[in-house]
């Protein structure tokens, strides 16, 4: 277990907005960051950082958190986690807390983070052994890979055997629920019992942005048609294929530095370039690109080099992807390889140098590759294939964000197909209007749904005394003291309200023997098992003060310890009495409304108790605050 004083450490020693800066495309915005939320699909950034607090908003969604509760939300780790990979980024050396002693691991101790990473060093440390011959041979000798860029990489290889590596996870004591959950078995029903999904296969783990591998891609070695060539992981939380992008985790910085993306389809591409010093590649992990892929690639460039094999297959999937690319706002440029060619093969041939000069030289647009394509497939051979033709690329520049390239592109395809740029106008407007026909039919269909139920509001009050509980944490212990020794006399309204005192006084007390000690109240918010809990905790430490009588108190204490006391204790005192004084309103109400004349007597008795029960509580609340303030 890593200490809290250590994880403090570490979040004091990272900084947020670089780490967020690995996911997201921030800009600048006065003090603070800000960028499109990576929560939802939105055109205006909502997602904020805040560099003096360490802390992100999300005024979309509501998320809100710190370093490591980000980090959680992107990469689907536990807490303890997201601490080793946001310091393994700043290097900080947490190895003396993280080791595992020699001794099997329980269910309950080894997580699915870490069966993914037992997998990717079990089929790592097979490639290197006399078992992987096969697998190495293929990798050096048939595809010109180096051992630096194999280690570089970790990719690995998957024994010829049954069950070579669910009996090596039985020995480890990796649950088999874990290995099941993420395809690395398969049950065998009839004989009641479990096989290695992945067999003689090269394997390629697939790392998350942050360097987590989440999955497995294995190329076959056998020369049987009948088996798959290339076989994934399953789905599961950790991979979503269509949600990553092969390399990117090596490439992201490079991608940044040079402004452009070289995006290609497999796995061998993306190695074969990164050897040859283009370290910018990255694949869409052979599959067609997805929206969010190419969501994801905006966060580091605006311009992607298009390189897919030069089939008609690659073909015709770069002109699909074209449109994925520019409804995203990215600028698509497309390579065409000599016939016969991909990627790695090119670059394996040609070099690193040649491959720069030919991209330079035979660079496309994408008006110009749509153009290509369509007259290579004789679309351009009758007036009424050509219309089909023209209607799909004018289809392509409707997608486009931005007006203004709109316009350009218009013209620039006027000016190629001779046709007036008034009918390609008229053109574009059908188009788009098809296009809004389409995304309000999406969000009648959403409409449609019930929406969820609203949660209760947070009262004024709460938020008070939530924000000043939080914030006294920065000055030292005496209003967590305070609020330990009286927790018996108060429960907020609002349950996540009340999730978040519960959690600060169990802290506490687990420090209350150590009066030195202090939550670092940033680092904490991470530690929250409910999420709704840490999006309210950061969002209020991001907050303006919630009354005037608060910036009015902060005038009178100088002191900001005894500031957040005075205010917790005010609202503390009110939310005592908040509940009797609601009662007291309930019960007038009753007798003015009640026609019985001995319930009505009745009714008033009660009133007199509890006024008097008002007024004693008020009495002593105000004592006990007066004395506190003056002794502190």
């Amino acid at each position: 277990m890593i200490p809290p004083a250590v994880v403090d450490e570490v979040r004091q020693t990272a900084d947020i907005v670089e780490v967020i800066s690995d996911y997201l495309k921030l800009q600048p915005s006065g003090r603070n960051y800000k960028a499109l939320s990576p929560f939802t699909v939105e055109k205006t950034p909502s997602f904020f950082v805040f560099p003096d607090n360490q802390i992100y908003k999300c005024f979309s969604t509501g998320k809100a958190g710190n370093i490591f509760s980000f980090v959680m939300e992107m990469e689907k780790l536990s807490f303890p986690e997201a601490v080793e990979l946001v310091a393994r980024r700043s290097g900080f050396d947490l190895t003396r807390f993280t080791e595992k002693k020699n001794e099997p691991k329980s269910a309950h101790e080894e997580s699915l983070t870490e069966t993914l990473r037992w997998a990717a060093k079990f089929f790592h440390g097979k490639l290197a052994s006399s078992e992987g011959k096969t697998g190495y041979a293929y990798l050096e000798t048939e595809r010109g890979l180096t051992e630096k860029t194999i280690k570089s990489f970790g990719l690995g290889y998957a024994p010829d055997a049954w069950d070579r590596l669910f009996t090596a996870a039985k020995q480890a004591g990796i649950p088999q629920e874990h290995l099941l959950d993420l395809g690395l078995i398969t049950p065998n029903k009839q004989k009641n019992s479990w096989y290695d999904t992945f067999r003689n296969r090269v394997i390629f783990p697939i790392f998350s942005v942050g360097g987590q591998v989440v999955g497995f891609g294995g190329r076959t070695l056998e020369k049987d048609s009948q088996t798959p060539k290339y076989l994934n992981s399953q789905e599961s939380k950790l991979f979503e294929k269509s949600k990553l992008l092969y390399g990117l985790h090596a490439a992201k910085n490079e991608i940044r530095r040079k402004e452009t993306a070289i995006l290609v389809e497999g796995y061998m591409d993306v190695l074969a370039l990164h050897q040859a010093g283009l370290t910018n590649a990255v694949a869409s992990c052979g599959t067609s690109l997805t929206r969010y892929q190419a969501k994801i690639l905006t966060r580091y460039t605006s311009r992607v080099l298009f390189m897919y094999d030069a089939d008609p297959a690659g073909q015709k999937s770069m002109m699909s992807g074209i449109d994925i690319l520019l409804a995203e706002n990215l600028t698509p440029f497309v390579i065409m390889l000599p016939k016969g060619d991909d990627p790695d093969s090119f670059v394996r041939r040609e070099g690193g140098q040649q491959f720069l000069q030919f991209a330079e030289e035979k660079m496309l647009s994408f008006l110009d590759f749509q153009l290509r394509f369509f007259m290579e497939s004789g679309n351009f051979g009758q007036p009424e294939i050509k219309s089909k033709a023209i209607r799909t690329m004018v289809h392509t520049i409707a997608l486009i964000p931005d007006r203004i390239r709109q316009e350009l592109y218009l013209q620039e395809l006027s000016k190629k197909l001779d046709i007036t740029l008034t009918a390609l106008k008229e053109l574009l407007g059908s188009e788009e209007a098809g296009e809004e026909k389409k995304r309000s039919a999406v969000e009648n269909r959403r409409d449609a749904s019930p929406p969820p139920k609203p949660e209760a509001e947070l009262s004024v009050l709460e938020k008070t005394f939530l924000k000043s509980l939080l914030e006294s944490t920065l000055y030292g212990n005496t209003v967590l003291e305070f609020a330990a020794s009286h927790e018996e006399m108060l429960e907020l309204p609002h349950q996540v309200a009340q999730q978040i005192f519960a959690h600060l006084i169990d802290r506490y007390q687990a420090i209350a023997d150590n009066p030195e000690e202090r939550i670092d109240i940033t680092t904490e918010i991470g530690l929250f098992s409910n999420p709704a809990s840490r999006d309210l905790a950061a969002s209020l430490l991001i907050e303006q003060p919630v009354s005037k009588k608060w910036l009015e108190q902060s005038n009178v204490h100088a002191d900001n310890a005894k500031r957040c006391l005075a205010m917790f204790l005010d609202a503390f005192k009110n939310l005592i009495l908040e509940p009797l004084v609601g009662q007291k309103n309930r019960l007038t109400e009753s007798i003015r409304l009640e026609n019985d004349t001995e319930r009505e007597i009745e009714l008033l008795r009660e009133k007199i108790v509890l006024d008097k029960k008002i007024q004693k509580t008020s009495r002593d609340l105000k004592k006990m605050i007066t004395t506190i303030l003056e002794n502190s």
